[in-house]
C-alpha cells in the first residue's frame, strides 16, 4: 500500500532521502519522472530547507544534497539570497505560483548561469501547504539553439555530400548491365538481383514513363539529363533518388550506354521538411515574442527588426544605420561604449538603458548583444535582444520606498513618544498653576491651546508609523476649503498673492476634517512658496462621473521640471531648499485613505496644477 500525504504532517525531524521521496512521490511513474527529467528540480520544506533534489539538479549545479544541506545557499549568489528567500516565503506562506522568473545561479565550479525558476506550493490532502517545489531551466540553451539553427543547413548539406551514390549502367536496349555494390546499402538488393536475366523492375510505376523518356533523350541528343524518381526498397518502402543521366559514347561518338548516378535524397527531404518546420517555428517565436530582436551586419547596418519593436516601442521596421536617437541622453554614452566594445572584442555585452517610445513613454530595456560568427571565425554581424524590464524596475523602486516608509514610521513613532512625555508634564503643571494666575488667565489658556496644537501635530506624525482611529464625518467641501483659505490669507497677503475661487459644485464628502485640512493647507502653501513677490492661486471644484468631485489647485509659480515629477511624493525628495519631502508623501497617503487620488502636473515657468479627486457621499448642495 502506497504512502499518502496527510493533513497532519509536520516537519518534526529530518527525514532520510528515501522517506522524503516516498512522501512526495507515492506514484512510481511520477517518481521516475522526477528523478530522470532533464530539468533541475528541488523540494524545500516549510523551514526553507531543501529536502530533495533530482539527478538533473546535482548534475547541473555540481552539489549533492548533503552539500546543500551543509550550505543551503551555496548555489545562490550572495546578493540574491535575500530576494530568493522573499520569493519562496511567498510561495510557502501565501501559495504564490512563480512562473519563469529569471535570475542567476552559481555552479560548484564557480560559474554563474542564467536560469528561469518556476515554483509552486505543495499541499497535503487537506489543502495545507507543506513544502515548495522549484523547477530550474537553463535559458542559455535558447542561444545555443539559435546558433544550431544557423548551422543546420550546412550539416544537412554535408550529410548529403557524403551519402554513397548508386551507379547504374544501361545498354542500348535500355536494360541494366551494371549496378554498383552501394545498391545493397541503399535498397537492400544484391547487384546480381538487378542485372540478371529477368531482373526485377524496382522503379515506381508512376515514374517509369519519365525514366524511359530520359533514357531515350540521352541516346538521341547525347546530352546529360537530370531527374528524380522513386525506387522500391527490398522491404517494400519507396525511396526517392536524385539522378543525373550521363551518355557513355564510343570512339565514333555514338551513344552506346547510359550511366545513371543516383543519390538517395530521402534524408535530405526529411531534413528539408524538418528545417522548414524549424524555420516556421523560429519565425513564429520571433514574430510573437515580446523580446525586441535586432540584427545588424558587421558594419552596424540594421538588416532585421522583429515585429515586437512595433508592438512595444511603436518603431516601424526599417533598414539603415543603427541609431541611438531614442535612448535617454544620460544613458547614451554608456550604450555607445558598450556597442563599440562589442564590435571590437566580439565578446557578448549586456547593457541597461532607458528608451523613448513613439507614444512618449520611457521604457527600461535590458539589451544583450552577441556577435554572429561564421565558421572561419569572422564576424558576419550582431544580434541584439532587448527585454522590457520597466515593470521589474518599478517594483524594485516600490520596494525601496516601502522600506524607507518603514524606517520613517519607526522614527516618527519614536519622536512622537519622546515629545509627548514632556508635553504631558507641561500641560499638567499649567493646569495646576492656572487658578493662581488670577490676572493672567488668558495667557494660561493660550499656552494650553498651543500645547494641544503641538500634541495634534505629534499625532499627525504617527500617520507615518501606523494607521490610527480617526473621526469620519460628512463635511461640506466648499466650507472646508474656505476655512483653509482664511487660515492662509495672512501669509498670502504678506507675499502679495491673490486667491481666486470658482466652486462649480458643493457636495458633501466623507472624511476626517483635520486630515483633509492638512492636505489642502500643504498643497496651497506649496503653491504660495512656489511664487516670489506676487502671483495667483486658483481653486476650483467640479463634479466627475461615478460620484466623484475634483478639487483643482493651480498656481503660476516657477513650475517643476518634467523629469522630477515622477519623484514627487518619495520620502525625502523635495524641490524646496528647506523641505523634507514628507508633506506631499503624507498628503498622498491621507487622500488614498479617503479613497481618493492626488495628481500633480507642471511645466517650468508656467506653474503647477494639483488635482485631488474624492468620492461624493451626498447629493450636491446649492452654492452660497
Amino acid at each position: 500500500m502506497t504512502d499518502k500525504l496527510t493533513p497532519t504532517y509536520k516537519w518534526k525531524k529530518r527525514r532520510s532521502h528515501p522517506d522524503v521521496a516516498r512522501l512526495f512521490f507515492p506514484d512510481q511513474i511520477l517518481k521516475a519522472f522526477f528523478h530522470f527529467t532533464t530539468d533541475a528540480i528541488s523540494i524545500s520544506d516549510m523551514n526553507n530547507q531543501i529536502v530533495l533534489v533530482n539527478q538533473a539538479f546535482e548534475q547541473y549545479y555540481g552539489w549533492s544534497l548533503a552539500e546543500i544541506n551543509a550550505s543551503p545557499y551555496c548555489f545562490i549568489p550572495d546578493e540574491l539570497v535575500s530576494e530568493t528567500r522573499q520569493l519562496f516565503d511567498a510561495v510557502r506562506n501565501m501559495g504564490v505560483h512563480l512562473t519563469n522568473y529569471e535570475t542567476i545561479r552559481r555552479r560548484k565550479d564557480g560559474t554563474q548561469v542564467e536560469v528561469t525558476l518556476s515554483a509552486a506550493p505543495i499541499r497535503d490532502a487537506s489543502g495545507s501547504i507543506i513544502a515548495a517545489s522549484c523547477l530550474t531551466r537553463d535559458i542559455s540553451e535558447r542561444k545555443r539553439v539559435e546558433k544550431a539553427l544557423l548551422q543546420t543547413e550546412t550539416k544537412y548539406r554535408l550529410l548529403i555530400d557524403h551519402t554513397q551514390d548508386i551507379v547504374t549502367i544501361f545498354d542500348e536496349s535500355l536494360k541494366r548491365v551494371y549496378v554498383s555494390p552501394s545498391v545493397e546499402q541503399q535498397l537492400g538488393y544484391l547487384p546480381s538481383e538487378l542485372v540478371s536475366p529477368g531482373s526485377l523492375e524496382i522503379t515506381h510505376p508512376d515514374d517509369f514513363p519519365l525514366l524511359l523518356a530520359k533514357k531515350q533523350e540521352i541516346f538521341e541528343k547525347n546530352q546529360p539529363v537530370f531527374l528524380e524518381f522513386r525506387s522500391r526498397h527490398k522491404n517494400g518502402a519507396w525511396i526517392s533518388f536524385e539522378t543525373r543521366g550521363i551518355p557513355v559514347a564510343s570512339e565514333d561518338g555514338t551513344v552506346k550506354n547510359v550511366m545513371f548516378v543516383s543519390r538517395n535524397v530521402m534524408e535530405r527531404k526529411v531534413s528539408e521538411a524538418a528545417l522548414s518546420k524549424i524555420r516556421k517555428e523560429s519565425q513564429l517565436i520571433a514574430e510573437h515574442t515580446d523580446d525586441l530582436i535586432l540584427i545588424t551586419d558587421k558594419h552596424g547596418d540594421i538588416i532585421h527588426l522583429s515585429p515586437s519593436y512595433e508592438r512595444v516601442t511603436g518603431t516601424m521596421r526599417h533598414a539603415g544605420k543603427l541609431s541611438f536617437n531614442n535612448i535617454h541622453p544620460d544613458d547614451l554614452e554608456r550604450v555607445d561604449l558598450q556597442f563599440q566594445d562589442l564590435r571590437e572584442t566580439l565578446e557578448p555585452r549586456t547593457c541597461e538603458f532607458r528608451y523613448h517610445t513613439v507614444s512618449g513613454d520611457w521604457l527600461v530595456l535590458e539589451a544583450k548583444g552577441t556577435p554572429i560568427l561564421a565558421d572561419n571565425g569572422e564576424c558576419d554581424g550582431f544580434i541584439i535582444v532587448s527585454r522590457d524590464i520597466t515593470e521589474r524596475r518599478n517594483n524594485e523602486m516600490l520596494l525601496r520606498n516601502a522600506e524607507k516608509l518603514s524606517v520613517i514610521g519607526e522614527l516618527a513613532a519614536g519622536i512622537a513618544h519622546e515629545i509627548r512625555n514632556p508635553l504631558t508634564s507641561l500641560r499638567g503643571f499649567i493646569q495646576l498653576l492656572k487658578p493662581t494666575l488670577v490676572d493672567h488667565q488668558m495667557y494660561a489658556d493660550i499656552m494650553l491651546s498651543e500645547l494641544d496644537r503641538i500634541n495634534f501635530i505629534v499625532s499627525e506624525l504617527l500617520v507615518l508609523a501606523k494607521p490610527h482611529n480617526v473621526k469620519i464625518k460628512s463635511l461640506p467641501l466648499v466650507f472646508l476649503l474656505k476655512n483653509v483659505l482664511t487660515l492662509l490669507a495672512s501669509e498670502a497677503n504678506l507675499k502679495n498673492i491673490r486667491f481666486h475661487t470658482a466652486f462649480g459644485c458643493d457636495p458633501l464628502i466623507s472624511g476626517e476634517e483635520n486630515q483633509l485640512k492638512q492636505v489642502f493647507i500643504n498643497v496651497i502653501k506649496n503653491a504660495i512658496e512656489a511664487m516670489s513677490g506676487h502671483g495667483d492661486v486658483t481653486l476650483t471644484t467640479s463634479a466627475k462621473a461615478a460620484g466623484q468631485v475634483v478639487i483643482t489647485i493651480t498656481d503660476n509659480g516657477c513650475g517643476i521640471p518634467e523629469e522630477l515629477l515622477p519623484k514627487l511624493g518619495e520620502p525625502f525628495f523635495t524641490t524646496k531648499d528647506n523641505g523634507t519631502g514628507l508633506g506631499l508623501m503624507i498628503s498622498r497617503k491621507i487622500i488614498k485613505d479617503h479613497d481618493g487620488h492626488l495628481e500633480v502636473s507642471s511645466k517650468p515657468g508656467e506653474g503647477t496644477t494639483v488635482k485631488i479627486t474624492l468620492p461624493i457621499v451626498a447629493a450636491e448642495k446649492g452654492l452660497s
